[in-house]
């Protein structure tokens, strides 16, 4: 394939976009000189100018989620506000949203211009495409937090993980995720598995952050499921059971009586 050529000017904006934001798509067209001009790009559904201020302050949004989970950690550790604040603007979102055909935008003329052979340390990977998802973390063997990978080898690597389990979400589309994985996680796949069911008592879509609701048919009105918690899934499994079943809590106490060390009676005097 023949290597895109930009301007110094471009170059410069696109090292700027794909700092923290490699989804990005790139819609060019060909100068008569050969070289390529940026038209527009294409980020979580949406066209920008560039450059823009527009595109200037979503760049800024993708930063600041990337920045928050590296500082603080997985997304189920922030509060509801940051949470939203990552599902919108984190990359590893918006290229979950993207790849599950969220989006009726399909233009060939995009064009990815990702840093596909960059490498970098493993654990950065994790902190990235792990826990901003709330998924668990994998490690193929220990102290590999500095291993170098491109995201290629990243994920060849996560596939690795015994305890992952597949999850169909329509014919030909499987996905896998680890067993056990938080309802946050797992509960944007279940609503995809619906959206491509076609039930017709039963919707998915977007709300404002990015994050898939699911609504069913109650006496001529529709009821929304929060398919993001324990609950709200067993909720949605009443009206479409899922492949791999209900969600049984862990932390349910045992009805077993806990046994107890015997205590010294008091003497009697």
């Amino acid at each position: 394939m023949e290597k895109i050529k930009f301007s110094k000017e471009e170059m410069k904006a696109i090292f700027a976009l794909f700092d923290k934001c490699d989804i990005a798509l790139l819609k060019v067209s060909m100068l008569e000189d050969g070289v390529n001009h940026i038209d527009k790009v294409f980020i979580d559904g949406r066209e920008y100018d560039i450059p823009s201020s527009e595109l200037t302050h979503q760049l800024y949004l993708c930063a600041g989620a990337v920045d928050l989970i590296r500082e603080k950690g997985n997304i189920l550790k922030l509060s509801k506000d940051e949470q939203n604040f990552v599902i919108r603007n984190h990359p590893a979102w918006m290229h979950l949203r993207s790849d599950l055909k969220f989006y009726d935008f399909d233009d060939s003329e995009l064009c990815g211009v990702a840093k596909t052979g960059l490498k970098k340390p493993y654990g950065l990977w994790v902190q990235d495409y792990v826990d901003s998802l709330g998924e668990r973390r994998f490690y193929p063997r220990k102290n590999m937090n500095s291993y170098m990978v491109t995201y290629e080898e990243f994920g060849a690597l996560l596939k690795m993980n015994k305890d992952n389990v597949r999850f169909p979400i329509k014919k030909d589309m499987v996905t896998v995720f680890s067993k056990n994985v938080d309802p946050l996680y797992r509960g944007f796949f279940e609503a995809v598995r619906v959206k491509f069911e076609d039930n017709p008592n039963l919707k998915v879509e977007l709300n404002k952050f990015g994050y898939p609701e699911v609504y069913y048919s109650k006496n001529g009105r529709w009821m929304r499921i929060d398919v993001s918690t324990k609950e709200g899934l067993n909720k949605l499994f009443e009206f479409s059971p899922s492949p791999l079943g209900k969600i049984i809590n862990e932390n349910k106490e045992s009805n077993q009586k806990v046994k107890r060390r015997p205590t010294k009676g008091k003497k009697r005097k």
